[in-house]
């Protein structure tokens, strides 16, 4: 009886394995997040899984442009944020406020 458990123990966590790597890209899986694209990260190696400002994750896109216009954001969140937004939902006015703000 306990070589079957053990047997069974075995498979099943052989299958837990296979479920989650993805063979062709010799990488494991991840979770999928309705924040984020394919990548979580950016060109430059930084991870882009954590929202740049507190809260920025809970704004709607109307309110996140007029957020953006109001807040006097230094360049480098505004950086940040591009980089967030370009990567995870990348909706086209903020990224359009955001390189207004930058130039």
């Amino acid at each position: 009886m306990r070589f079957w458990k053990l047997l069974l123990g075995v498979a099943a966590l052989g299958l837990v394995a296979v479920a989650f790597r993805d063979v062709a890209g010799d990488r494991w899986l991840r979770p999928a997040s309705p924040f984020r694209g394919g990548d979580d990260e950016d060109e430059g190696g930084v991870a882009l899984e954590e929202e740049p400002v507190l809260g920025y994750d809970g704004m709607d896109r109307d309110t996140l442009v007029d957020w953006l216009s109001d807040a006097d954001l230094d360049h480098e969140t505004l950086l940040a944020i591009h980089a967030y937004e370009s990567a995870n939902l990348n909706r086209g006015p903020v990224l359009d406020t955001i390189d207004d703000l930058l130039a």
